[in-house]
């Protein structure tokens, strides 16, 4: 009997130190809390495996996620290239500079958002309204790309649903950039499970499905952020 509550005592006891090492393990953090922040663009590659990241900076993409699911940032040119890139860029790409004014700090808009806890998945929207100089308006770029004229003077909000998000570390668990940045990297995915939808809002602000441009052509391709500690205005300054 005495050799039964032995046993029993020690199996309680190593059930108990299991389960107390298990709760020392640090979870990572929700994956929304790893995404809030300020980031730079740093690479950029399309299914193929080559350089785009002259295509998509005019001159850097930084952007700030918030807590409130809030996206600010040089984003225009990168949502632009995913939806419209193609045979006509190079046309495009000579405007960006017109349409977009970055050197002023007007910025692009969007939102993200994030299911609880730690996901690989997630949905983007970027609101592709250029904020730039008199004439240099959205309907400048929706011309060049032939786009009726029904369509030429609205907001367009792409959405692209299912964009895969990592955060990669080394062999260690370090970050990139170390031990104290564990963190610092973030790549986004848009392979063949990523879905885009296209809109725009009536004058009740409800949504309308845009139909000036296929959601199925949209440019597959993969993203490296690096965290920034400087603000979006800074990291712009900084590239003038």
């Amino acid at each position: 009997m005495k050799t039964k509550l032995k046993s029993i005592k020690l199996l309680v006891a190593l059930l108990l130190s299991t389960a107390f090492l298990t709760s020392c393990v640090d979870e990572p953090p929700p994956t929304k809390t790893l995404m809030q922040g300020n980031w730079e663009l740093t690479a950029a590659t399309d299914t193929a495996g080559n350089d785009i990241m002259n295509k998509v900076a005019f001159p850097v993409t930084v952007m700030q996620l918030t807590d409130d699911n809030g996206m600010l940032g040089t984003i225009g040119p990168k949502f632009m290239y995913l939806v419209y890139g193609g045979g006509k860029w190079t046309t495009l790409s000579a405007k960006m500079g017109q349409v977009f004014d970055y050197a002023n700090l007007r910025f692009n808009t969007g939102e993200y958002f994030v299911e609880s806890g730690t996901v690989e998945r997630f949905t983007v929207e970027g609101k592709l309204q250029a904020t730039a100089i008199a004439g240099g308006v959205l309907s400048d770029l929706l011309q060049i790309l032939n786009i009726g004229n029904g369509w030429l003077q609205q907001t367009v909000y792409h959405k692209f649903i299912g964009v895969k998000v990592s955060f990669p570390q080394d062999e260690t668990g370090k970050g990139t950039r170390g031990e104290n940045d564990v963190y610092d990297t973030m790549i986004w995915e848009f392979d063949d499970e990523t879905q885009a939808v296209y809109n725009y809002k009536d004058g009740q602000g409800n949504y309308v499905l845009w139909q000036g441009w296929p959601v199925d052509g949209f440019t597959r391709g993969t993203f490296t952020w690096t965290k920034r500690t400087e603000s979006v205005n800074e990291v712009v300054q900084e590239n003038l």
